[in-house]
């Protein structure tokens, strides 16, 4: 049964849905991946994809583009792995926040953290406004969360002493 909510549903409800946007968004670059081990498949996107404006006159894309087909079908199927479990973890932790768990916040602290030197690294290395959001949205999800788990905390912590008398 999901618990009461000090801030009520609505914050956790978002981050659920973003958690399963992500987890959406991964599935399908893995049935997109697992199609591209396909050398046919993979010619017939590549003609797709540099007909497209995006994919002519931006180096990142054009070299995007180039190092992914360039990929064997191993390692687009290791990646597409990857993707999956990625996924999976994500929907477990929209699932648990949706339903107003604790372990899922926990479980998305921890997860959420544990990326957060990565995406600093990357952020240093090369930097996009786009990172910056991630990594901003990131850091705002693991402080409302933990902010959230030390109030409920305290709150718990607090419904434990005995009353006081005068």
């Amino acid at each position: 049964m999901p618990r009461s909510h000090p801030r009520g549903p609505r914050t956790l409800a978002v981050i659920a849905v973003f958690k399963f946007v992500k987890s959406a968004s991964l599935i399908a670059l893995a049935i997109l991946l697992s199609r591209l081990r396909e050398p046919v498949a993979a010619a017939r996107f590549a003609e797709w994809l540099r007909a497209l404006p995006v994919a002519t006159g931006h180096e990142f894309v054009s070299r995007a583009l180039r190092n992914l087909l360039g990929l064997g079908p191993h390692a687009i199927g290791l990646i597409a792995l990857v993707a999956i479990g990625y996924a999976a973890l994500y929907a477990v932790e929209g699932y648990g926040l949706w339903r107003h768990a604790r372990w899922a916040e926990y479980l998305t602290v921890v997860a959420t953290s544990a990326f957060v030197p990565v995406e600093i690294w990357e952020l240093s290395v090369r930097f996009t406004p786009m990172k910056l959001i991630a990594f901003a949205i990131n850091i705002a999800i693991v402080a409302y969360l933990v902010w959230l788990l030390r109030r409920e905390r305290r709150a718990h912590d607090e419904s434990a002493l005995p009353a006081r008398s005068s």
